[in-house]
């Protein structure tokens, strides 16, 4: 385990002990709302993962309001089809992230979405923000356990170029996100971040000359669900091919309990709609 500014890493390397790797993780998630988890995937993996988004899902980088969550200008999630590299166990359920969730989540975790984050060349720095509260007008967020919990793995490197994501580090169990982040990690492929939904952070500006795909999985307690923007009516949260929905296992299937399971993503044509700024 190692340090970057106040925020921590965690290495999930081959000779790493598992158990203690585990336990580290959660501690540092419940201190300070986000760890990074290094040496998780081999980046080969990864690297087919990049291969199958550019070639089944080529307009992953297309600003379509209806389709996409999160439409802040330079930045979207757009639906992707688990199958493939990316029904992989290492990718989709890796087993060391399902603890996590496990221990972080009550017990019975489940998948309440995955798809590709991508934050487009150009794009400024978002304004600070939380994914989700449960009581945003009383303040009782710092009182409750993690309902959520955003997992983050690059395809792509996340560092000064393309641009990482800043976390004010505690902020998701007392008042904060004042002043500047004090923990931008740069992740490489084969590492990821866990982050708290509730934490303040925000995606800083892509300086660079190509799209920065992360893949994105929301991990939630059985009674969560994530809000929908009302204008993504052909947005899908998880989307599953037989193939690889039947691959899952017993519990893999329990996860990802909430999955439409088709063979093929939707073929529709772009909103032409703008994207909004994040407020």
């Amino acid at each position: 385990m190692t340090g970057l500014g106040a925020g921590t890493r965690v290495s999930f390397a081959a000779d790493s002990d598992r158990a203690t790797a585990i336990d580290a993780a959660a501690r540092a998630f419940l201190r300070d709302g986000v760890v990074v988890l290094d040496d998780l995937v081999d980046p080969a993996l990864l690297a087919r993962c990049h291969a199958q988004l550019e070639r089944d899902h080529a307009d992953y980088v297309v600003v379509d309001l209806q389709r996409n969550f999160g439409n802040y200008k330079g930045r979207h999630t757009a639906p992707v089809l688990v199958d493939g590299a990316f029904a992989e166990r290492a990718v989709f359920l890796p087993d060391p992230v399902i603890a996590l969730a496990r221990r972080l989540l009550g017990g019975a975790p489940e998948i309440d979405s995955f798809g590709v984050l991508v934050s487009l060349p150009g794009s400024n720095d978002q304004a600070r923000h939380a994914d989700a509260l449960l009581y945003p007008d009383v303040g009782a967020d710092v009182l409750v356990p993690p309902f959520a919990a955003a997992f983050a793995m690059p395809l792509v490197p996340m560092d000064a170029r393309s641009g990482t994501t800043g976390f004010w580090l505690g902020s998701h169990r007392k008042p904060g996100g004042k002043g500047p982040h004090d923990f931008a990690p740069e992740v490489m492929p084969g590492s990821a971040l866990l982050w708290d939904f509730r934490l303040v952070h925000h995606g800083l500006a892509n300086r660079g000359t190509a799209p920065r795909p992360v893949l994105f999985t929301v991990f939630c307690r059985p009674w969560w669900h994530q809000v929908v923007d009302p204008c993504a009516t052909r947005y899908e949260k998880l989307v599953i091919s037989p193939r690889a929905f039947d691959a899952l296992g017993a519990e893999g299937r329990r996860l990802a309990a909430r999955a439409v399971v088709r063979g093929a993503p939707v073929d529709n044509p772009p909103s032409l709609e703008q994207p909004k700024e994040l407020a």
